[in-house]
């Protein structure tokens, strides 16, 4: 007899490792090992494919080989671990192909030996009916678990179902209201244009005249006096209609996305000019910096943009303070300004959740969303994104133009 390359003792040592043969009797074990067949491989050597019929279990006692489909590895296995023992119950083909990655020594058990192992041992078919009846049980436990979680997946999916209905129908709400909003903008631009026009060609004849009684050399100081009050409400009445113009067809202005080169120092300034009044009167300074950087945009929306911006920082300034502003270096352009905002304002500020639209509104001190919807359809319209930041008592704002 050659000699064995896996001894007695190492065999009973790895057959009781393989559940179905643990209760068994040392003497079984003994006969059992005996019935084991040696196999030595070579790397990379076929086992057995699959979709062939199986006939024996093999129990790896050195090396390591790889279960796989095709390229598709399932689970690589080393020294002391068993695979193909249900050939020895059933002739069910093999579920997957095995096959060495290096040079292994195998235990072979086939099917009719350990048919006539049964005829001398039968406990052994109460070790195998255990196994069973213990797999049975697990396979019931997962599928009450699976039962269970199925469950809980079809609550949830009628939960997001009706969830998503519920979208849908405010989805459909929200298209009808913003349908009937929108009617009712156009409706409004239309009567302001009609209300508009009807101010604006009588207020032109009215400031001709008092230009033209201004002019006379023939006028006593008193009348003169009085043209030159005419003539400064008119201009003011005549900046609140042309205002209302810009306002109303803001959109449509909008619509022109021509680029051109832009000077925001230069913008800066002369919206600081046109406000030289309420700066003066709340003593603060305005800061542009002289550099000029490169900018291509539409001058029409970053202007609009920069003027609702520049009113809103003057009614939430401080007094006898300044506003600064710098610019970025950066593939978008961006705008920074910060200045000292109202001692009433700070513990809004210190709100980190608050947006930058939200803090429009209480800054203004009340609740003036038409104002507000004007400022957000500029920053759209400018492609600008905007945020701020309270530290230190100061605003800092930053609005980068794409």
């Amino acid at each position: 007899m050659d000699e064995l390359l896996i001894n007695i003792e190492q065999r009973i040592i790895l057959l009781k490792r393989i559940a179905v043969f643990s209760s068994l009797s040392n003497e079984a074990l003994n006969k059992l090992s005996l019935l084991l067949k040696e196999r030595k491989t070579r790397p990379q050597e076929s086992l057995f494919k699959k979709g062939e019929q199986g006939e024996n279990m093999y129990i790896l006692a050195e090396g390591e080989v790889r279960v796989h489909d095709g390229n598709h590895v399932i689970a690589r296995l080393g020294a002391g671990e068993v695979f193909g023992e249900y050939a020895l119950f059933d002739t069910e083909n093999r579920s997957a192909s095995v096959t060495t990655e290096k040079q292994c020594v195998i235990l072979v058990l086939d099917r009719v030996s350990l048919m006539d192992f049964l005829k001398k041992y039968p406990e052994l078919l109460m070790g195998m009916l255990q196994l069973q009846i213990k797999r049975m049980r697990e396979m019931n436990e997962l599928e009450e678990k699976l039962s269970k979680s199925y469950l809980k997946i079809t609550r949830q999916k009628q939960e997001i179902e009706t969830q998503h209905e519920a979208i849908k129908y405010q989805k459909t709400q929200l298209e009808a209201q913003n349908k009937s909003l929108e009617e009712l903008n156009n409706q409004k631009k239309q009567l302001l244009s009609i209300i508009i026009h009807g101010l604006k060609n009588p207020m032109t004849s009215v400031r001709a005249m008092a230009e033209m009684i201004d002019s006379s050399d023939q006028l006593v100081p008193e009348i003169s006096e009085y043209a030159s009050i005419m003539l400064h409400a008119v201009g003011r009445m005549d900046n609140v209609i042309n205002d209302l113009i810009r306002t109303n067809q803001a959109q449509e202005m909008l619509q022109d996305k021509t680029q051109q080169r832009l000077n925001l120092p230069d913008v800066l300034i002369q919206i600081s000019d046109e406000n030289s009044q309420i700066l003066k009167h709340k003593k603060i300074k305005v800061s542009v910096p002289k550099n000029n950087p490169d900018l291509n945009h539409n001058h029409t929306s970053v202007q609009l943009m920069l003027e609702q911006l520049f009113n809103w920082m003057i009614v939430f300034a401080d007094e006898n303070q300044s506003i600064e502003f710098t610019f970025g270096d950066s593939d978008n352009f961006v705008i920074y300004t910060e200045f000292v905002p109202a001692k009433q304002l700070h513990s809004y500020l210190k709100i980190d959740s608050l947006s930058w639209w939200q803090l429009a509104i209480i800054a203004e001190e009340g609740e003036d969303f038409e104002r507000l919807n004007y400022l957000k359809i500029l920053f759209r319209q400018a492609g600008a994104v905007i945020h701020w930041s309270f530290n230190s008592n100061r605003l800092k704002i930053s609005i980068t133009l794409s």
